[in-house]
C-alpha cells in the first residue's frame, strides 16, 4: 500500500471513527449521568491495576475458549485474525498499535461511558459484540468473543467507577492481540524460571501431513528452468520458488503414465499422458469457494465447468488439467472426490461444478485410449504439495508439444507490493517458425532442427533474418507434424480481487502468449482461468449481504498485477520449453527438447 493510502486508512479508522464514537459516548454520558467521563486526568493506581487485570483476563478467556473449541478457534482465524493480519500488512506495527489504542478509547467512551449507564452492563456488552460484525453470520465467533471481552471491561468499570480501567484493559487487549497476529506463545521451563517466546505461526500448509511420493512419477526428470540458467524474463521480482505455489496455500500435484513403444494401437497404446491438479487452498473448496474469472482467447476446446465459473464467479473444486479425451473421465473422478468430502452434494444441497482443462496430446499419446484413471486423479490430488512445482514432461504435460518442441507444464511467479501472482501453463500450442524468446526469432533459426542450424546473419538479431523457404516448410496435414494444439493457463493470486477483476487479469495473461509467438490459431483452444485465495465465499450463509475488501481498480498495484500476469505467463511458457526433455511417442513420433544451449547463445548475442 502506498504511503498516502496508508495514512488515509489510519486517519479514517484510527482517528475519525474513534473520535465519532467518543463524541457519542460523551453526549450519552452527559444525558444519562449529568456529567462527562473524566479521562483528562492521569489514571489512578487502582484504575491502572484493574485495567491490566481486565486486559489479561479478556485475552485469557478468549484463548481458553479457543483451546476448548476447535470450531471457535477456526472461526476466529477466518474472520477476526485474518482481518487483523490484512490491516497489519497495510499499516505496519507502529500505526497498527496506535490505531487499536485510539479505537479502544473511543469504543470505551461509547459503550462503557455512554451506553452502560443507560442500558446496563450486559446489554452494553452485547451491543459492543454486535458492533464487531454481529450481523454477519460468518462473524459469529468474533462478535461472541467481543461481547465476552465487553463484559470483562464493563465489570472493571462497574467495580472501579473509573473509565480509565476499561480503557486501559481494552488497549492492553488490543495491543497484545496485535503483537500476537501471525504468532503464538511458547513457554519453556528452565528449572523454576519460565522462558516465554513469540514464535511465528507456520504457513497454512506447513501443518499438513508430509506429502507422499508421487504414485505415478514421470520418467522424464526436468531440466533447469530458464531463470536457473541466467535467463531473466520481465522486470518484476519473482517469488521464492518462481512458481504458482508461491501464492500461499496453493498446491500442485501430478500423475504421469508412460507405457509402451512402437505403432499406435488405438485404445491400447503407446501411452504418454497424465493429469495435473491445482488446489487453491488446503481446505474444503466446496464449502469455502474462491473467486475466479475466465477468459477465452479461442474457444476450440472441451474444458468442463467454465460456464458456471463465468456465471457465478466462484471456483468450488480443484482444477484438473489432462488430455482432451480424458477430460470427461477426469471430471467424473473429480466429482467422486468431492462427493466423498461433501456427502450432501445433490441430496440436501446443490450439485458440484468440476473444472477440468484439456489439451490434445494425440501426436505422442494414444488419446483414444483415455488412459487417465480415477486412481491417477486421486494421486494428483492427494499428492499435491506446496512446491517447487515439477515442470516439463510431467502430469498433463507428458504428451504435449509446444512450437514444434517438447512442451508441457511450465510455471512462474511475480511479487507485486505485498501480494504474489503465480502462473501455471499447459503448453501445447504454436508453430515452430513463430517461436520468439525475448524477441529473438529462435523458431525460424531452428526450423529444421535437429539438423545443424544455419549461422545467423550479421547485424541486428532479426533485421536480416531470412524467412524460411516455402518449399521447406512442413506441409499441412503432414503426419509427422503435431495437430493444432491448445494452451491452458491458470493464474493464482492472494490479492483481494473479485470475479470481474480476475477476468480482467485473465485477459492480460493471454498477452504473455503473444510475447512468445502465440497467435491463437483456429484449432487452438486457448483458455485462461484466474482465481484469488482472498475473500473466500462460504457455501452456506443465512445473511444475504456479504462485505469484502477489494483492491481498487485504479491502484498502482492493479496495474502491476496486470504486468505480472503477462510476465509470469511468458516465463511459464519458456520454462515449459526449457525444462521438458525429448519424448518419443506412438508411431515413432519424436518431440525434441529445445536446444537450450544454442538458444541461450543467440540470446546472449542479441544482448551485446
Amino acid at each position: 500500500m502506498d504511503p498516502r493510502a496508508r495514512w488515509r486508512l489510519f486517519l479514517l479508522v484510527g482517528v475519525a471513527a474513534p473520535a465519532a464514537m467518543g463524541a457519542g459516548g460523551l453526549l450519552l454520558a452527559r444525558l444519562v449521568t449529568g456529567r462527562f467521563p473524566d479521562l483528562l486526568r492521569l489514571p489512578s493506581g487502582q484504575a491502572t491495576l484493574a485495567g491490566l487485570v481486565a486486559g489479561g483476563a479478556s485475552l485469557a478467556l478468549v484463548g481458553l475458549l479457543s483451546r476448548l473449541s476447535g470450531r471457535l478457534e477456526d472461526a476466529l482465524r477466518r474472520t477476526g485474525t485474518r482481518a487483523g493480519e490484512e490491516v497489519l500488512q497495510s499499516l505496519g506495527y507502529p500505526l497498527m498499535v496506535a490505531l487499536v489504542t485510539t479505537s479502544a478509547i473511543g469504543e470505551e467512551l461509547l459503550f462503557r461511558g455512554g451506553l452502560q449507564p443507560l442500558v446496563g452492563l450486559l446489554p452494553a456488552a452485547f451491543l459492543f459484540g454486535f458492533s464487531h460484525g454481529g450481523w454477519l453470520r460468518d462473524n459469529w465467533a468474533y462478535a461472541a468473543v467481543a461481547a465476552l471481552s465487553g463484559t470483562v471491561f464493563g465489570a472493571a468499570y462497574a467495580l472501579t467507577g473509573d473509565l480509565w480501567a476499561p480503557a486501559i484493559g481494552h488497549s492492553v487487549h488490543n495491543v497484545l492481540s496485535t503483537l500476537l497476529l501471525g504468532r503464538h506463545v511458547e513457554v519453556e521451563w528452565r528449572g523454576p524460571v519460565p522462558v516465554i517466546r513469540l514464535v511465528p505461526d507456520p504457513p497454512e500448509n506447513a501443518a499438513e501431513e508430509e506429502v507422499p511420493p508421487m504414485s505415478f512419477p514421470s520418467p522424464y526428470p526436468p531440466r533447469p528452468t530458464a531463470r536457473a540458467l541466467g535467463l531473466v524474463t520481465g522486470q518484476l521480482p519473482p517469488g521464492p520458488q518462481n512458481d504458482i505455489c508461491d501464492v500461499p496455500g496453493v498446491r500442485v500435484g501430478h500423475a504421469t503414465r508412460v507405457e509402451g513403444e512402437g505403432p499406435l494401437v488405438p485404445g491400447q497404446g503407446p501411452v504418454r499422458t497424465g493429469v495435473t491438479a491445482i488446489l487453491p487452498h488446503g481446505g474444503n473448496l466446496f464449502q469455502q469457494k474462491v473467486p475466479a474469472g475466465v477468459f477465452v482467447l479461442n474457444g476450440f476446446g472441451k474444458a468442463t465447468g467454465l460456464a458456471q465459473v463465468v456465471e457465478l464467479g466462484t471456483l468450488e473444486t480443484p482444477i484438473l488439467l489432462t488430455n482432451t479425451l480424458s477430460a470427461f473421465r477426469a471430471a467424473d473422478a473429480l466429482v467422486s472426490y468431492m462427493l466423498e468430502q461433501n456427502p450432501e452434494i445433490g441430496v440436501t444441497t446443490s450439485t458440484v461444478n468440476p473444472v477440468v482443462g484439456e489439451c490434445n496430446d494425440g501426436h505422442l499419446n494414444d488419446i483414444q485410449g483415455r488412459h487417465v484413471t480415477a486412481e491417477m486423479v486421486r494421486a494428483a490430488l492427494e499428492g499435491a504439495s506446496s512446491g517447487p512445482v515439477q515442470q516439463g514432461a510431467v502430469g498433463a504435460g507428458t504428451g504435449m508439444v509446444c512450437f514444434g518442441f517438447k512442451g508441457g507444464i511450465g510455471s512462474a511467479s511475480r511479487r507485486v507490493d505485498r501480494y504474489v501472482l503465480g502462473a501455471l501453463v499447459l503448453a501445447n500450442f504454436g508453430r515452430r517458425e513463430d517461436l520468439l524468446i525475448h524477441g529473438v526469432p529462435v523458431g525460424r533459426r531452428l526450423a529444421h532442427y535437429p539438423e545443424p542450424p544455419a549461422a545467423p546473419a550479421s547485424g541486428p538479431a532479426d533485421a536480416q533474418e531470412p524467412a524460411p523457404a516455402a518449399e521447406q516448410a512442413p506441409e499441412v496435414g503432414d503426419p509427422d507434424e503435431p495437430p493444432p494444439g491448445s494452451v491452458m493457463i491458470v493464474l493464482a493470486t492472494d490479492a483481494p480481487l473479485d470475479a470481474r477483476q480476475l477476468t480482467r487479469l485473465a485477459r492480460r495473461g493471454a498477452l504473455g502468449l503473444a510475447r512468445v509467438g502465440g497467435s491463437a490459431a483456429n484449432g487452438s483452444g486457448d483458455f485462461v482461468l484466474a482465481f484469488s485465495t482472498a475473500n473466500r465465499t462460504a457455501h452456506r450463509a443465512d445473511y444475504p449481504v456479504r462485505a469484502v475488501t477489494l483492491l481498487r481498480d485504479d491502484s498502482a498495484a492493479m496495474d502491476d498485477l496486470f504486468r505480472a500476469a503477462v510476465e509470469a505467463v511468458e516465463e511459464a511458457v519458456i520454462n515449459a520449453l526449457f525444462t521438458a526433455r525429448t519424448v518419443t511417442g506412438r508411431d515413432g513420433h519424436v518431440a525434441h527438447e529445445l536446444p537450450v544451449d544454442q538458444v541461450l547463445s543467440w540470446l546472449n548475442e542479441s544482448d551485446q
